[in-house]
């Protein structure tokens, strides 16, 4: 526990009894180019702060404009959700062969919207860092409104 100690014209900060790190740390792969470096930048923090680590990646549904189409196509639109599934499960298994025998690992493939499916694991579990690709300014201006500086 920390604790402040004032004496007539000093203050002073008592050591913690423990250093409080980051235990829990969540990379999420996106499909974007960037979710690699965000991978490396996840398994260095958690190789450095003995962290648990998980990797995450949304099986997100084909759109629905698809199941509106008037022609008769050569797949389905189970079938396309199969094949993204497929996918992620292979991005998946691919970040985990990068992790290091020393770092604890564990994947997880969600499903529905991605913004949604993720915010719910992290909070769920509790994560204390979440890691992902960055995002394009103009999406991140349209986010966050007149709050982003252009």
């Amino acid at each position: 526990m920390e604790m402040l100690v004032q004496d007539a014209g000093q203050a002073q900060v008592a050591e913690p009894a423990e250093r409080v790190g980051i235990h829990r740390v969540l990379v999420v792969l996106d499909g974007s180019p960037g979710q690699w470096a965000a991978l490396r930048k996840g398994i260095a923090v958690a190789a450095r702060e003995r962290a648990l680590l998980t990797v995450a990646g949304v099986a997100e549904d084909p759109p629905c404009w698809f199941a509106m189409s008037p022609a008769a196509l050569p797949y389905t639109r189970d079938s396309l959700r199969r094949d993204i599934e497929r996918e992620v499960e292979r991005q998946l298994a691919a970040a985990r062969d990068e992790v290091p025998a020393t770092v604890s690992v564990t994947t997880r493939l969600l499903h529905g919207k991605a913004g949604r499916a993720l915010a719910a694991l992290a909070k769920a579990e509790a994560f204390d860092l979440v890691i992902a690709a960055p995002r394009p300014a103009r999406r991140l201006r349209r986010v966050l409104g007149a709050a982003v500086a252009t």
